[in-house]
C-alpha cells in the first residue's frame, strides 16, 4: 500500500486536530491586535505632537505639490527625533512580543501534531516542550528580520553614492544597482530564515539544541528538497486561488455604503478580513503538519522492493521431463524381455555323406 501523501496528510490533521487550529488562530490574532493597538497608539501620539496652523492647513488644501511640501516640511519640522523614537518603541516592543509569544505556541502545537504523526506510524513518542532551543530559533528570525531591513537600508545608500554625479542622477542605474544588491541579500536571508523555519520540528521531536535542531532542519531540507518544494508550490497555490477571490469579496460591502450606515459596511469588512485571516492560518497549520509529515517518513522508510521483469522464464525441473522417461523404460523393458544370449560353442565337423552309403 502507498503511503499517504504530506499534502493530504496535512488537512487531515486539521479535522483530527481543531484544537491545533485553534491555538494557531489565537496566538497570531492576539499578537495582531497588540500591534494594532501599539500602531494606532504611536499614531495618534506623533499626530498630537504636530501643529497644524490655518496657514498649513489652507496650503494642504489647495493639493499643489510644492505648497504641500512646504507645508508638511513646516509641520513637522524638529518631530522627527520624536517620529523615530516612537518607532523604535513599537518596533523593539513587536519583536520582543513575537519571540515569546512564537516561542510558546510553536512549541505547544508542534508537540501536538508530532506526537499525532508518530501515531499514524504505531510509535509511542513524548516530547518535551524544549522553550530554549525554541526561544533562540525565533530570536534569530527576527535579528534576520532586522538585518534585512539594515541591508535594504544599506543597498539604496550604497546605490545612491554610486550613481550620483554632481547634481545628476542617474535613476535607471541606481535602481538596477539597488535591485543586484538587495536581491543577493534578500536571498540570503530567505535560505536561512527557511532552515529555522523548519528547526522547531526537530529541535521538539528529537530535544535538540538550537545548533543541532539547525543543523538537521538543513539535512532534512537537502535530502526532502522535492517534497517540500512540492508542497510549498501545492500550498502557494492554495493561498493565491484564496487571496484573488477573497480580494473580491471584500470589497462587496462598499458597494451597499450609500443605503446600509458606516458603521456595517466597516463591521462587514472587518468580518470578511477576519475570515480571511482565518483559512490563511488554517493553511499555514495544514503546511506545517505537512512537513511534520515528510520529517516523519525519514524515521520510516518504504521497503524496498527489487523490480519485478516483465517476463520471467519457467524455473528448471529436477526431475526428467516426460519423453525421457518413456524411453528410459522402453529401454529397460526391451532388455528385461529380450532372450539370453547363446553360448559360444564351437561347431563339429560333420564329414560330408557320400553316395552309395
Amino acid at each position: 500500500m502507498p503511503r499517504p501523501s504530506a499534502f493530504g496528510r496535512g488537512f487531515r490533521t486539521l479535522r483530527r486536530e481543531p484544537a491545533v487550529l485553534a491555538a494557531e488562530i489565537g496566538w497570531r490574532w492576539l499578537f495582531g491586535g497588540i500591534a494594532t493597538a501599539l500602531l494606532l497608539w504611536a499614531t495618534l501620539s506623533f499626530l498630537h505632537a504636530v501643529d497644524v496652523s490655518r496657514s498649513n492647513q489652507f496650503l494642504l488644501g489647495t493639493l499643489n505639490p510644492e505648497l504641500m511640501s512646504y507645508a508638511l516640511r513646516d509641520m513637522f519640522h524638529g518631530k522627527w527625533w520624536m517620529f523615530a523614537r516612537l518607532t523604535a518603541i513599537v518596533s523593539i516592543s513587536l519583536s520582543l512580543l513575537w519571540i515569546i509569544t512564537a516561542t510558546i505556541a510553536r512549541s505547544v502545537t508542534t508537540r501536538v501534531l508530532v506526537e499525532r504523526a508518530a501515531e499514524d506510524y504505531e510509535t509511542e513518542r513524548e516530547t518535551a516542550p524544549n522553550l530554549g532551543a525554541i526561544f533562540g530559533i525565533q530570536f534569530v528570525r527576527i535579528a534576520l528580520l532586522w538585518i534585512g531591513l539594515a541591508a535594504y537600508f544599506l543597498s539604496s545608500l550604497i546605490a545612491a553614492r554610486l550613481t550620483v554625479r554632481g547634481s545628476e542622477t542617474h535613476t535607471g542605474a541606481f535602481l538596477v544597482l539597488f535591485l543586484c544588491m538587495f536581491s543577493v541579500a534578500a536571498i540570503v536571508l530567505s535560505f536561512f530564515n527557511w532552515i529555522l523555519f523548519l528547526a522547531p520540528i526537530f529541535a521538539i521531536r528529537d530535544s535538540l539544541s538550537f545548533t543541532s535542531a539547525t543543523i538537521e532542519a538543513w539535512q532534512f531540507s537537502r535530502a526532502r528538497a522535492g517534497s517540500l518544494f512540492g508542497l510549498n508550490l501545492a500550498h502557494a497555490g492554495f493561498r493565491l486561488v484564496w487571496l484573488v477571490f477573497m480580494s473580491g469579496v471584500i470589497f462587496v460591502p462598499f458597494g451597499f455604503a450609500r443605503i446600509l450606515p458606516k458603521s456595517v459596511v466597516l463591521l462587514a469588512t472587518v468580518v470578511l478580513s477576519l475570515v480571511y485571516f482565518a483559512v490563511a492560518d488554517a493553511l499555514f497549520v495544514a503546511r506545517w503538519a505537512g512537513f511534520i509529515e515528510i520529517a516523519e517518513q525519514e524515521l520510516h522508510p518504504e521497503p524496498e522492493v527489487p523490480p519485478q521483469p516483465f517476463y520471467q522464464p519457467p524455473a528448471p525441473q529436477e526431475t526428467m521431463p516426460q519423453d525421457a522417461e518413456i524411453e528410459a523404460a522402453t529401454f529397460e523393458g526391451a532388455q528385461i524381455g529380450a532372450d539370453p544370449e547363446p553360448f559360444d560353442v564351437e561347431p563339429t565337423s560333420v564329414p560330408p555323406e557320400t553316395p552309395g552309403n
